[in-house]
Order: structure tokens, then sequence, then C-alpha cells
């Protein structure tokens, strides 16, 4: 099964309806909540819900108070701070995501834990890329360094998280919903690659899943941060879902087949019972249609 986020319509139709006829009318019967949907946009799904089913939602959903729809994917408060009001909030929002989960009956909430409170080197990454000097013993100095910068402050932000999901985990526990930590596109993101594995086996035997986000990691392994294949090779057990989207160079959230990704190799990879998920905001209808239609066909070769 193919199911699609609502990233790609969320900001074009203000009417939650129209937003589920639009994906329907593509071909998808499963939709994942965003988190750029407003609380009268899902009052308006509510009704259609029984034909399409949502089968996950990415906190915080819906959209923070006094934050416009375009600035949703801007972190502005995390699960990872070191400001007690802050984390405090960010859990109360979270609680929301998964009360809202329930009353859907959606299985699994996808948490973005947050940051490291570094100075931000991507753009260094990103322009020796763009310039074809990846190779280049410069562009690993930089990496290098800015992962050193972020190793000295991690620590503290670490126990942040725990404590963070340590509240959550035993909600999500009572509330029998699933959370699943996802991995991000920058190095100062949260989680890393180690920092998956820390914070499963911190909750193991829980609810606590993985969610990987495939673009995400094969921007990682362009910037020289981590091998993409790494992230499913060690956590493939936990995984509970994943997010396609396919890259063009460095820019996200194209759909699968119309970027510069194998799809077929990666699709590959991913056991045939995992949630798979078009992460989209790139593309007309008639190129997201071909996409699920080209992820339907290399999963069904696998299964």
């Amino acid at each position: 099964m193919i199911a699609i986020s609502t990233m790609w319509n969320a900001l074009k139709q203000s009417d939650g309806a129209v937003i589920i006829d639009e994906l329907k009318d593509l071909g998808f019967d499963t939709i994942e909540l965003s988190r750029h949907l407003t609380l009268e946009q899902l009052e308006h799904f509510k009704p259609h819900l029984k034909e399409t089913k949502p089968c996950s939602i990415h906190n915080f959903c819906p959209i923070l108070p006094n934050v416009r729809q375009a600035d949703a994917e801007n972190e502005l408060i995390h699960l990872s701070s070191l400001e007690t009001d802050e984390r405090k909030e960010a859990i109360k929002w979270t609680k929301r995501t998964m009360e809202l989960a329930v009353d859907l009956e959606i299985p699994i909430v996808v948490l973005h834990l947050g940051k490291v409170d570094t100075y931000d080197r991507s753009y260094l990454m990103y322009d020796f890329y763009e310039y074809g000097e990846r190779e280049f013993e410069a562009f690993s100095k930089k990496v290098n360094e800015a992962m050193d910068w972020r190793e000295r402050k991690q620590a503290k932000h670490q126990d942040a998280v725990m404590f963070s999901l340590d509240e959550l985990n035993e909600l999500a526990l009572r509330m029998d919903l699933y959370l699943a930590i996802e991995n991000r596109p920058r190095y100062y993101q949260m989680p890393d690659f180690d920092e998956v594995g820390l914070f499963l086996e911190k909750f193991s035997g829980s609810n606590m899943r993985y969610w990987h986000d495939l673009g995400h990691a094969m921007l990682q392994e362009r910037v020289g941060l981590c091998w993409a294949d790494r992230w499913l090779e060690a956590y493939n057990d936990d995984l509970i879902g994943v997010n396609l989207h396919d890259l063009k160079d460095l820019e996200e959230y194209h759909p699968p087949g119309f970027g510069d990704l194998e799809f077929e190799e990666i699709l590959s990879q991913l056991p045939s019972d995992v949630l798979k998920v078009l992460e989209v905001k790139h593309g007309e209808p008639d190129e997201l249609a071909e996409a699920r239609e080209l992820c339907q066909s290399i999963a069904s070769k696998e299964e």
C-alpha cells in the first residue's frame, strides 16, 4: 500500500474536504496528516475519514497557534530544548497531536525531536556540493568541524529528549499509539544516526519505533554526513514507516521518478509490509499519479 501526505495540497486548499478529494482522485485511499494542517481543515476531514483512512500524523498537528501555514515546517519549539518552559510547551503540543491521533484512529505519531543548539554550518556543505567539490579534503574538513561542534553540545540535548520521550512514551502506552522517531536532513537536527539507536535502546520493549525519511537520508549522504543505507541496515527491526520523495541535487520533496534517485534499488531495501508514504511538495497531479504507480509496481515485485 502507498499512502500520501497532505503536504502536497494543504497549503493550496483551505477546505479539508477538497484536500481529501484531490488525493482520492490521484488514486490514494490512505493519507498521512502533515504539520501544515489547520484545525479548520481537520474538522472538514472528519466526515470523510471512513473512506480515506489516515495512517500516520506528524507532530505538531494541527499547526501551532499564531503560526502561518507556510511556516509550519519551521521548528519553533523543541522536545530537545534546554529551556524547561519551551520543552514543556513542545510536550504539551505533542500530546495534543497524540490526542488527535486517538480521536481520528491514527495508529502512528511521527516525532520531530528538535535540534542541538549550535551554529548552523549547513550552508558550507551545500556550497561545496553545488560547486562540485565534495571529494576534496576541504569538504571533509568542514563536515568534521561541524560535527565536532555538535558533539560538544549534544549530550545535554540528548538528556532533554530522553526526559521528553519518557513522558510521551508513558502516555503512548496508555493510548495504544506508536511513537516513531524520524531522521532529519540537517547535521544539527536530532536524531542523528547514533541517536536513533540511543533512544530506541532506552525505550526498548515499548511503543517507540523508527520512521525513515528516504530523502533526508539521501540528503545527508550527499553532504557527507552519513551513508544513506546505514539507517535501514541498523534500524530495520524497529522500522514502522517510510516517507518517500525524490531529490533534484539537494532539493527535496519531488515525486519519486522525477528526480535523480534510483527508486527501484531504494525500495528493494524496504520490508514489504512497512508503511510507505509519498511526502511530496512539488509536482503536478499527473506526476503524483505516475509516482504512485511507480512505487506500487516496484513494491509489488518485492512482495
